[in-house]
């Protein structure tokens, strides 16, 4: 047992086998978007061929409650070896490499629910389902907090860093806006 801000400290040990298989994205209710131009990159590529992320400026800074929240209790995920072959694999690999680890930090200060494969939670109706959803109770009504899509290998970093979106990049960051 440890803390969960020293597991969120972390990388994930585990080891992954991606074939580098890509899904792509072209969803018809994200056309209505305009694509994202004004692209703000907070990776780089190291000589070392490692893509190195700055988080501390796009992020806000940590709350007063926040130490609350790492000193919870957690559980290092099982060792084990994943290959990402599916868009459900990669929705496995998420929920217990990732999404286990920060959702023990909001088992009290607020509950974070997730629902998977759900309904968006809006009073429109849309045909499609979402991959997972994070929402907290506000009286009796539940209110997003994030959303996820699952997708293999669908963001060409190059493209995202030079600032030049090829036609699946576009369709991809109209989905994002949206």
């Amino acid at each position: 047992m440890t803390s969960v801000g020293v597991l969120i400290s972390q990388q994930p040990i585990n080891v992954i086998n991606n074939p580098e298989m890509v899904s792509y994205t072209d969803k018809t209710w994200a056309r209505e978007y305009h694509s994202i131009q004004n692209l703000k990159i907070h990776t780089v590529e190291g000589q070392d061929g490692v893509v190195y992320a700055n988080f501390d400026g796009p992020l806000l800074s940590l709350l007063a409650d926040e130490p609350k929240r790492m000193g919870e209790i957690a559980q290092m995920p099982n060792t084990r070896f994943w290959r990402l072959e599916t868009e459900a694999d990669i929705e496995h690999w998420w929920h217990t490499e990732v999404s286990d680890v920060v959702l023990a930090a909001w088992a009290n200060y607020p509950l974070i629910v997730q629902t998977c494969h759900t309904k968006p939670l809006t009073g429109t109706n849309i045909p499609e389902n979402i991959d997972c959803t994070y929402s907290m109770y506000v009286g009796n009504s539940r209110v997003p907090v994030a959303l996820g899509e699952m997708k293999r290998n669908l963001i060409n970093r190059r493209e995202w860093q030079a600032g030049s979106l090829g036609d699946a990049q576009r369709k991809l960051a109209r989905e994002l806006r949206g």
